[in-house]
Parts: C-alpha cells; sequence; structure tokens
C-alpha cells in the first residue's frame, strides 16, 4: 500500500506542538502525541491515516477562525489549537487535504474506529479486530460561534482517542528491533559460539507509547528462532549472515530470553567473533514480530503473543544502555599495579570505579553519535553517519566530511513536498502560465489547480511567498530537457539527456562547468568557516626545548540569499500547446538565462546594489597585469604566470580552470607558444596550459581567470518562483515571464584563483 511522506512544514507544527503540551500541559491526547511523533520524525504515513487525517482536519476547521491565533492567559495557545498542529497544523490539513483529492476518495464525515482489542495472523493476512464506539453526530450548538475552547477541544481529543494505533501497520505484520546485551558467560573460542541475551521485559518507547514483550511460555512463539536456522546478521542485513542461533532458553526468574549462537568461517564472520572475544562489538539487538498486544495502562502496550527471527551483533542499537559483556552485578573499584625500574616495587594508583568510568564514556559516544545521527538525517545523508559512527568519527570531523560531500541534489531532497513520481509527471510549467496570463479565464484556472496547490505547498516549505507560481523541487529535481526532433520547427533539432534543474544549469553556465560547488535547498543565512592562518612547526635546538606554539586561525564567510531575476518571452500561441517540446523549451530558456545571470554574478558581481560579490571583486586574490597587451591578448608567459601565482600560495589543486570571453578564446587559438612552433595557447582539446579552458561572454573584455573553482560557492534558497506579464509586450502578442531564484555567491579562499587584466 501507497505510503506518505510528511513535508517539513508538518514537522515544524508537530514539534511546536509536542512544546506546546510539555510546557502548558494542555491540549490533545496520547493518540495526538504518538501521530505528533510520527510526523515529527518523518515517518511514513499511510492511505488510511491520511484519510483519518482529512477526516479530522475537515471537521475541526469550522472552529479554526476563533482558535487558531487565540492566546491563553498565560500566554500560550489553547488547547484546540496545541490539538490540531499535533496532527501537522495548518500544512498537515493541505497535505491530507490534497492527497485524499488525488486518490478521489475523499468522505466527509468518516466514522473513526475505537479501540484495538485483538491482533492476530493468519496464514492470509494480519487482522486488527477492533471495538466500533458510536459518536454521537455535533449538533448545532457544538459548532456555533459561542462554543468554548474546552468543548471544541474534547470534541477534537474524541476524535483522537478514535485513531487506531496499529491500523497503520497496513495488513501487514512488522519487524521491529530492539537492543540487548551478551551475557558475560562463556565464550567458546574453539567452537566459536557465545551465549546472548536475546531479549527481556525492559520497556521501549515506540510512537504510541511503551513496548513491554512478555517472557512467559505462552506468549513466545520459538518455532523458527528454536529451530537452529535462525540467522545470525550483522546491522539486520539480510546479506550479511555471520552465524546461527543455535538453541534458546527462556529464563523464568530474570523473564530472559537466551540464545547461543555460533559463528561462521567466513571473513566478516572471523572479523566479528573475534571483536566479539576481545571485547569490541558490545551489542546485540532482535528482530521480532508481535502478533497481538494489549493495553495494560496509559503509555504502556504489553506483546501477548510475539515471534523472535533473527539476532544481529550491531554497533549502535537502539537500546544503548546495554552491551556485549555487561553483567548485572555492580562492579567494584580495582587497584591499578604499575612496574617501572623495579620489578618488586608496586605502586598504587588511585582506585577507579570502572563501572562509572564506562558508563560516562559510554554516554559521551552516545551524544556524539545522537548528534551525528541527527546532522546526517538532516541532510539526507543517513548512511554516511552511520559510517562516521562505526569509524568512530567525532560530529566536528563528521561535519567537515559532510560538508565536502554535499551534493548538488542534496537540498532539494530535503525540501521535498512529497509529490509521487506521477504527480511530477503530471505537473506543467505551461500550464501555470497560461494560467497567470489569464487570470479571469474559469477554465484555465481550473485546469492549474493542480498546480497552484504545489505552489502553495511549495511556499509553505521554504517559508516564502510566491508572487507567481513556486516550482517545488521536487518538479526541479526532475526538469527534463527531453527535447526531440520535430518537424514542424527548426528549433527542436538537438536531443537532450534528461537531468534536475541543477544539471541543467550546469550545462549552461561556465563557473559551474569550472567546478563551482553547489549549496543547494539553504533556508536561512549560512556561515561557512575558512582557516585564516595555519599551524606551524618548528626544529627543536636542542633536546628537551620547548616547542614554539603556533595555532591556525580562523573565519568565516556567509552567504545570505539574493535574489536573481531571469527573462524569456513566449507567444499565446506556445502556451496553448500543451506539448512535452514546449514545455522543455520554456524551461531551457529559463534555465539559460539564470545561467547566464549567474555567471555575471559569480565573475564580476559588485557586492552592491543587491549583487553578489563576485570573483572580480572579492579582497585578497591574485593578480597578474598583461600590461599594453595587444587587442587585449595574452602572451603565453602571461597565462603561465596566473597558474604560478596560485601554486605559490599552495593553492594549485581541485577543479582547476581558465574562464575567458570569447573574443580572447579565438584570438589565442592563433598565439603561439613560442615563435615557430606552431604551438598554440589554446592546444588541441580546448585545454589552456595543461587546464580547461571554458568560454564565457560574462567576462568583460580583456579578463582571463584562473583557479581553483571547487572554492567558489553558489548557494541556493527555495523553490524557482515564475512570474508572468502578460501586458508589457500584449501589442506583439508575447508573454513575458520571469523566473526569480534566490542565491548568492562567495569565494572561500581568495588565493585560490588569478585575474588576468589588461592595463
Amino acid at each position: 500500500m501507497t505510503s506518505y511522506k510528511p513535508n517539513q512544514s508538518m514537522k515544524t507544527a508537530a514539534n511546536r506542538a509536542l512544546e506546546w503540551r510539555k510546557k502548558y500541559g494542555r491540549g490533545g491526547t496520547a493518540v495526538g502525541v504518538a501521530r505528533a511523533r510520527d510526523i515529527k520524525n518523518g515517518a511514513e504515513l499511510s492511505e488510511s491515516t491520511v484519510k483519518r487525517m482529512h477526516s479530522f482536519f475537515s471537521r475541526h476547521g469550522n472552529n479554526k477562525a476563533k482558535h487558531y491565533a487565540k492566546k491563553m492567559p498565560d500566554g500560550g495557545p489553547t488547547a484546540w489549537r496545541v490539538a490540531w498542529d499535533l496532527w501537522g497544523g495548518n500544512a498537515g490539513a493541505s497535505w491530507a487535504k490534497g492527497i485524499v483529492n488525488r486518490l478521489d476518495e475523499r468522505q466527509e464525515d468518516i466514522q473513526m474506529e475505537r479501540h484495538v482489542i485483538n491482533v492476530e495472523e493468519t496464514e492470509e493476512s494480519f487482522i486488527v479486530e477492533l471495538a466500533k464506539e458510536e459518536r454521537a453526530e455535533e449538533s448545532a450548538e457544538e459548532v456555533s460561534a459561542d462554543y468554548d475552547d474546552e468543548r471544541d477541544h474534547k470534541a477534537m481529543t474524541d476524535d483522537m482517542e478514535a485513531e487506531v494505533i496499529e491500523a497503520d501497520r497496513d495488513s501487514e505484520v512488522k519487524v521491529e528491533y530492539r537492543a540487548m546485551g551478551m551475557d558475560k558467560g562463556p565464550i567458546d573460542e574453539e567452537g566459536r559460539t557465545a551465549m546472548i541475551a536475546l531479549s527481556s521485559e525492559e520497556p521501549v518507547e515506540r510512537s504510541f507509547g511503551n513496548e513491554v514483550l512478555e517472557h512467559s511460555a505462552e506468549a513466545i512463539d520459538l518455532s523458527f528462532i528454536a529451530s537452529g536456522r535462525a540467522p545470525l546478521l550483522m546491522d539486520h542485513d539480510p546479506k550479511q549472515q555471520i552465524g546461527v542461533v543455535e538453541s534458546v532458553e527462556l529464563d523464568g526468574e530474570s523473564r530472559r530470553l537466551r540464545a547461543k549462537v555460533r559463528f561462521g568461517r567466513n571473513g566478516l564472520a572471523a572479523e566479528a567473533f573475534s571483536d566479539v572475544v576481545d571485547g569490541i562489538k558490545a551489542n546485540i539487538s532482535v528482530g521480532y514480530a508481535i502478533n497481538k498486544m494489549e493495553k495494560r495502562d496509559k503509555d504502556t502496550y504489553v506483546a501477548k503473543s510475539w515471534r523472535p527471527v533473527e539476532a544481529s551483533l550491531v554497533s549502535l542499537p537502539a537500546d544503548v544502555t546495554v552491551g556485549v559483556g555487561r553483567s548485572s552485578e555492580p562492579s567494584q573499584p580495582i587497584t591499578v599495579t604499575e612496574n617501572r625500574s623495579n620489578p618488586m616495587t608496586e605502586q598504587v594508583i588511585e582506585s577507579v570505579d570502572v563501572a562509572a568510568v564506562q558508563a560516562e564514556a559510554r554516554k559521551a559516544e552516545q551524544r556524539n553519535a545522537a548528534q551525528i545521527v541527527e546532522l546526517g538525517a538532516r541532510h539526507s545523508k543517513s548512511d554516511m553517519a552511520q559510517k562516521a559512527i562505526s569509524e568512530g568519527r567525532s560530529i566536528e570531523e563528521f561535519r567537515g566530511i559532510l560538508l565536502d560531500e554535499i551534493k548538488s541534489t542534496e537540498g532539494l531532497e530535503s525540501q521535498s513536498i512529497g509529490m509521487t513520481k506521477n504527480e511530477v509527471k503530471r505537473f506543467s510549467l505551461v500550464r501555470a502560465i497560461n494560467a497567470l496570463a489569464n487570470p479571469h479565464d474559469r477554465r484555465a484556472q481550473e485546469e492549474a489547480a493542480f498546480e497552484f496547490d504545489c505552489s502553495r505547498a511549495a511556499a509553505e516549505q521554504y517559508g516564502r511567498t510566491a508572487q507567481g507560481v513556486m516550482l517545488p523541487s521536487d518538479v526541479l529535481r526532475n526538469w527534463t530537457r527531453d527535447i526531440n526532433t520535430s518537424d514542424d520547427s527548426n528549433m527542436l533539432t538537438e536531443d537532450f539527456r534528461g537531468g534536475d534543474f541543477i544539471d541543467v544549469l550546469r550545462n549552461q553556465s561556465s563557473v559551474m562547468q569550472a567546478g563551482a560547488r553547489i549549496l543547494n535547498g539553504l533556508q536561512s543565512d549560512v556561515k561557512i568557516p575558512k582557516k585564516a592562518t595555519a599551524s606551524s612547526a618548528a626544529w627543536l635546538a636542542t633536546e628537551g626545548a620547548n616547542v614554539a606554539e603556533s595555532e591556525p586561525t580562523f573565519s568565516q564567510i556567509s552567504l545570505s540569499p539574493k535574489d536573481l531575476g531571469a527573462f524569456t518571452e513566449v507567444t499565446r500561441r506556445m502556451i496553448q500547446q500543451s506539448t512535452l517540446d514546449i514545455e522543455a523549451l520554456i524551461r531551457d530558456d529559463l534555465a539559460q538565462s539564470i545561467a547566464t545571470a549567474m555567471d555575471l554574478a559569480a565573475l564580476a558581481g559588485t557586492g552592491s546594489s543587491g549583487q553578489p560579490t563576485g570573483i572580480k571583486t572579492t579582497s585578497g586574490i591574485n593578480t597578474v597585469s598583461f600590461g599594453a597587451a595587444v587587442d587585449l591578448i595574452p602572451t603565453f608567459a602571461q597565462v603561465v604566470q596566473m597558474e604560478t601565482e596560485v601554486a605559490a600560495d599552495n593553492a594549485l589543486q581541485g577543479n582547476l580552470a581558465y574562464i575567458l570571453p570569447a573574443s580572447m578564446y579565438g584570438a589565442l587559438k592563433t598565439v603561439e607558444k613560442a615563435a615557430n612552433t606552431a604551438q598554440f595557447v589554446i592546444e588541441p582539446g580546448g585545454t589552456m596550459n595543461g587546464y580547461k579552458a571554458i568560454v564565457s561572454n560574462q567576462c568583460t573584455a580583456g579578463d582571463l581567470y584562473f583557479g581553483n573553482f571547487s572554492d567558489l560557492l553558489v548557494g541556493m534558497w527555495g523553490g524557482l518562483d515564475i512570474l508572468v506579464d502578460p501586458y508589457t509586450n500584449s501589442k506583439s502578442g508575447t508573454i513575458l515571464i520571469r523566473a526569480i531564484q534566490s542565491m548568492d555567491v562567495a569565494v572561500r579562499h581568495p588565493v585560490s584563483f588569478c585575474l588576468g587584466q589588461d592595463a
């Protein structure tokens, strides 16, 4: 069944409501809190959940004007507002409505199911048995203008209690995971076996509350885990089996399920077992399926029937309070003996509480890991985060690695509004332009209703107000250029490959071709550290002499959004032709206009009048004067001198390239490196001095740029705002289209660049 990811605005609303509820002690129910946690964590929501959300918002939206902005005497929001935002707030209402409308399954008054009374598994399906509780229809009094917050909120909480936690299973058994520790019992190195504590009755927090696994012979189905076929995996990866579960036993006294596992002899298994023996691998996690669950109290649910299916050796368990080799016995302080020159001399060191030290170390490691996980998730780099944790990286190290690995589409991914592939294909820029150009044409407005809905969602996601129609990142990620040969147009004779908006810009922008680094999907001002001076080393004059201290110094550069406007023109007849060729042609024209303006800003932006500061006006870059160059054309020696200037600053690395105007490029094709050698400055293959030579007509005549263009940062914010002016050129039958992109450029290390100029 299809599932849907909440957008960022919904996450913000849910998190805000959770904070309000904690601070003011009102609003919503435990079910509402569970839904808020799911939304905050970006959990995928099922179709049935989305439909229940839509029904909830539909029934209670009529009280929005009365309670949404109202403040209580303590300065906090109403209970109604807290409950509303727990389910994603206004963004959640729009999001759910859009999905339900697209499914054509909207029901104005969905009768909500009540409490789960039984869950059982059959050969065909996973069945949730529900108890229905009739809910009286809301009276006219309940929706009247004088209906107070308390009673309105009660109506909302009735709906929330109707939410079925287990309904999100969507008729299939979920495999859950929880951590345990390997017993401090026997490890048979020769037989390659170890004893592990597979599970216990320790509560584990889930989105719906605390989950407890009952440990009784009646509750646990041991048919598979005790069969001798259950796998021992690495990190729950079925492709990385490192052993088997040989046997299990239920310890009724400690209420634990214990298992004997045997490691294989392949390379991965041998490595894992060696780490277990050495105490390096210290965490076990069990995978299990719940068949039946009962509610014990307000926040606790007990699995009365469940089945373990696998055990895994993991680096970072869900429950970090347990680990391999942990003992339930309290640790005793120990005395450390240290022998130096006299082996008979015993030096007693201060007693150390090993357990306390280990506990503190684990806490620090957990904090570090949690920070890495959070940062990785924020940038859609969870895999990279897990790798950094397994390698023992600090949060500072991970930040540096993440910055170096930022990809052009990363920001676009993180700013998705949740459009499906079919919805992306359905989105038409031409329909949106036609509706903007004909504001009084009802048919045009109805045809573009979907595009305007997506625009509103995107604007809310990016925290901006669309001046025209905002193109969501989902669409920009699929900004295809699949223009095919057309018989009726000489313009459409080239086959272009598909790609995203950034790819299209990269193909048309000289600085992006040269290797400028794109920071996409930004949401606020960005400050990026840079090293101002390096630390230094020194030889010691004599043995035991002090080393002169020298610390590196750091500064930072800032990126802040500046609006770039690019223009193109189309005829009214063009936008009436809703074809892929016309769609792609308009997109390509807009991208080319944006790329041209971007190049001008990146190379020679003045830093004033709303412009970024380009390479040319950045303080500290290297310069070479061409003197009285003939026709503004440098000699080969002057070209080489530019490379030398960058090399002298230890910056000759990265994406090195030249950018020059077309007039200079053409002339240098005929300029010999040395007289009578027939070797020209522009080399075969379009290189110059061994580096890429890229033509840009945004270069001032006589200007030549050289440098490491990966040190040129191009920041881009939000989506692409499309405005339409049908009036200025109405006499000629054309429509003016303006694309606004918020962006900025900055040079991270000025010494990475050199500007050559005619005197």
